[in-house]
């Protein structure tokens, strides 16, 4: 079983490197900035209320200077707005604009078509049951490194990797 253990973990990594490609290809990369802008509109997409930068930074696991540095350029692009608190001008409050809204729309479309496509080599039911055994691997090895996840990405990782040697260890 080890060997197919193995095989398994490396072909879901290789998964994970496909799933870094954006939609069309072309062996490029989206690159880390355009990365971070999307979830920061995503995340805006999904609140109901304006957010700080200190909320966007919280969400997205960065420092309060990226947060403010990625809403400052999307800004620039016209698909945020930043405002001052009314209560406390020390805030600033960060909303999509129409054009961030409509942008992160068709990013989310071109996304998921190019991701149903990926996945229309499995039928429903093995989808569904693909997603099922992902989330239990992930939900079971979740718990044992993540509590550490607030003290940084550092001490996550150095708390996988000790896991990693554990794991190797017992065998």
């Amino acid at each position: 079983m080890t060997k197919v253990s193995k095989e398994l973990y490396d072909n879901l990594g290789k998964l994970l490197r496909f799933f870094r490609q954006p939609p069309g290809g072309g062996g490029g990369r989206r690159g880390a900035e355009n990365n971070a802008q999307i979830r920061v509109l995503e995340f805006l997409d999904q609140s109901e209320t304006a957010k700080t930068t200190g909320e966007i930074a919280e969400k997205l696991e960065i420092r309060q200077q990226s947060a403010s540095e990625l809403v400052s350029k999307l800004a620039k692009k016209s698909w945020v707005n930043k405002t001052k608190d009314d209560k406390d001008k020390r805030v600033t409050l960060v909303t999509l604009t129409e054009e961030g809204r409509e942008m992160i729309n068709d990013i989310t479309k071109r996304e998921g078509d190019y991701y149903q496509q990926f996945f229309d080599v499995l039928t429903d039911a093995e989808q569904v049951e693909l997603n099922r055994l992902v989330k239990k691997l992930f939900d079971n090895k979740f718990d044992n490194y993540m509590p550490n996840r607030k003290n940084g990405l550092i001490t996550t990782m150095i708390k996988r990797e000790q896991m990693k040697r554990d794991l190797l260890d017992k065998k």
